[in-house]
């Protein structure tokens, strides 16, 4: 299934199936507000029986949530002022220990936490609680402020201040001030035991994800760990959603930084699109910026002054903005279904998706 102008995409991301790169793959890019492409491709499952992907697949878009959940509802709540970035996190999270008295809203946005970037938190966890307690207990690996290391750790923690400062739970605060507002209609978490998370699953089909000994093919349930540990809704990962809706939380972001939305003015927009100054750091607060050399955003893209905002996923999933040309390009895969991930050929294939977006619209 293929719409668009992009014949170019279309053929790398065939190709990609093809060589068994990712079992499915859907993509959508936008140019100045408009979609340019739209493509499906491949099997939302490979084992232990093969199941076609259609328009109504979902795919686990892992730390996508980062940004499509986590960052927005945090820029909000910057905006409406209800949240200081500078403020210690122990005022919401006054479980914190004194090791973590400086930590902010700001550091963990810009993974200068000082926290490792991943511990197992789920293997000795009964639930969210417990996984939120072993994250606030992790000692640091560095001093906050020091360092910038990507930490699944400090989103959990994110994900729980976020909650608290809003007032509601991750999930619920989600759908009601980014879905509903943005008309991301296929785009939630999945709570484990709840009634909407069984209506969700009656009505849509999941991509599935790795295979592993102790949860079998995860298909319709988070595949990271940690957030399967807390019940599905977690600030660093646990949204499904659709290429489409994926792109439309891009250009929502485009929108508020060229002062065009309703929804988060330019000026909170500009505060965390903006690169943070941590030693080494190649962030901005929530996103990530184009690495210097080997990019997964190709070598053609968000090489203007103002560069570009992104993030990538897990389980093969990325979003980037190029903020001079106003292009918002969403892939989203399975490409860990079933064996897990293979990380130079999806960067491969990243940076090959981008630069043929770049060669179908002429930009050199």
């Amino acid at each position: 299934m293929t719409a668009g102008r992009l014949e170019l995409v279309a053929e790398v991301l065939e190709q990609a199936r093809r060589d068994g790169v990712a079992p499915a793959l859907a993509a959508e890019v936008r140019a100045e507000g408009r979609v340019v492409h739209a493509s499906l491709h491949g099997d939302a499952q490979l084992v232990p029986e093969r199941r076609p992907a259609g328009p109504a697949t979902l795919f686990d878009v892992a730390s996508l949530t980062k940004v499509m959940a986590t960052t927005s509802l945090a820029a909000l709540l910057a905006d409406a002022g209800a949240l200081d970035l500078d403020a210690p996190a122990r005022r919401w999270l006054p479980e914190l220990p004194p090791d973590k008295a400086a930590l902010t809203a700001r550091l963990l946005l810009a993974h200068a936490s000082g926290l490792p970037a991943w511990r197992p938190l789920h293997a000795a966890a009964a639930g969210a609680r417990d996984v939120l307690a072993a994250a606030a207990a992790t000692p640091l690996e560095a001093p906050p402020g020091a360092r910038a290391v990507y930490s699944d750790l400090g989103f959990i923690l994110l994900g729980a201040l976020v909650e608290r400062c809003g007032g509601a739970p991750l999930d619920e605060a989600f759908e009601a001030r980014v879905a509903r507002p943005l008309g991301l209609a296929s785009t939630f978490f999945l709570r484990a035991g709840s009634t909407a998370a069984r209506e969700r699953c009656a009505r849509h089909d999941f991509a599935a994800a790795r295979r592993t000994p102790a949860r079998g093919v995860i298909a319709g349930a988070v595949d990271d760990d940690n957030a399967f540990a807390m019940g599905g809704v977690a600030g660093h990962a646990g949204l499904f959603s659709s290429a489409a809706d994926v792109a439309a939380l891009g250009q929502a972001w485009l929108d508020a930084l060229g002062g065009r939305s309703r929804w988060l003015s330019a000026a909170a927009a500009a505060r965390f699109a903006a690169r943070d100054p941590t030693p080494g750091s190649e962030r901005a607060l929530g996103w990530d910026t184009p690495s210097r050399e080997g990019s997964s955003l190709g070598g053609r893209l968000g090489r203007g002054p103002r560069g570009a905002l992104g993030h990538l996923g897990f389980t093969g999933c990325s979003l980037w903005l190029d903020r001079d040309r106003e292009l918002v390009c969403a892939l989203l895969t399975n490409h860990v279904h079933p064996a897990g991930p293979d990380r130079p050929r999806l960067k491969a294939l990243r940076a090959r998706f981008h630069d043929a977006v770049a060669a179908g619209l002429g930009i050199g």
